[in-house]
């Protein structure tokens, strides 16, 4: 009996020892399956930057290509603005106050070349008590208290222009008859026929030279009365001595 039970516990004890070698197999079996299977299950990565290649931007700048166009500049004598009229110069009218003309004057030509101031009318041979003269070159107004477009104050009354000293060109240049006719020093019979139809041609006498009556109050003195001759001056209004 005794030695059944020490069989028995022999064989389970050896049951034991094979079940243990067993599971010891087992268990480094499984560890040697993880540690050869770890190295084949981590993915290597690895990561090459492309080459990058930068481009520099071509900035091309055209500069503005600018044209000057000279100004053409074409003088126009001032004269030629100024209308020469049976009942005075330009803008200004006889009856005129003087000083008014005379500024008025004076900013188209600037200062005048002579001024008699206010003087008897008796030597200058006009009407009323005094008279005044002042020029521009060859264009002369007279201003007085007494004539034909007023009467008892100082007013403009009267103008000649030229004739120029023999040689001398005249002065100021360009001053001509108003607009249409435009008749002025050097204009022909002929011209002044075709700019006023109605003109009267006069031969003149041994006190006054040939001359055409062109407008009222308005005169022009010739060298002759052919188609030919030619204007030396003109006058406006009625001057002294007349």
């Amino acid at each position: 009996m005794r030695s059944r039970r020490f069989s028995l516990g022999l064989v389970m004890c050896a049951a034991l020892l094979f079940g243990a070698a067993a599971c010891s197999s087992s268990s480094n079996s499984s560890l040697d399956t993880l540690t050869s299977a770890s190295p084949s299950s981590v993915e290597s990565t690895t990561s090459v930057a492309g080459p990058t290649t930068t481009a520099a931007a071509t900035t091309t700048t055209v500069a503005p290509t600018t044209t000057v166009v000279a100004a053409t500049t074409t003088t126009v004598p001032v004269g030629a603005s100024v209308g020469l009229r049976g009942d005075g110069v330009g803008d200004a009218i006889f009856g005129a106050d003087p000083d008014g003309v005379i500024d008025y004057l004076n900013a188209l030509f600037g200062a005048p070349s002579s001024d008699s101031g206010w003087v008897s009318a008796v030597e200058r041979t006009c009407p009323g008590t005094e008279v005044r003269s002042v020029s521009w070159g060859d264009l002369a107004l007279l201003f007085g208290d007494e004539s034909s477009v007023s009467s008892g104050r100082r007013h403009f009354f009267a103008w000649s222009y030229g004739p120029a000293p023999s040689g001398v060109a005249i002065s100021p240049a360009g001053l001509a008859t108003a607009p249409p006719g435009l008749i002025g020093i050097g204009s022909t019979v002929a011209q002044i026929r075709a700019a006023y139809p109605t003109a009267s041609i006069s031969p003149g006498d041994e006190l006054v030279g040939p001359s055409a009556a062109i407008g009222d109050g308005l005169v022009a003195f010739l060298t002759n009365t052919s188609r030919t001759g030619v204007v030396t001056s003109l006058v406006g209004g009625f001057g002294c001595g007349e």
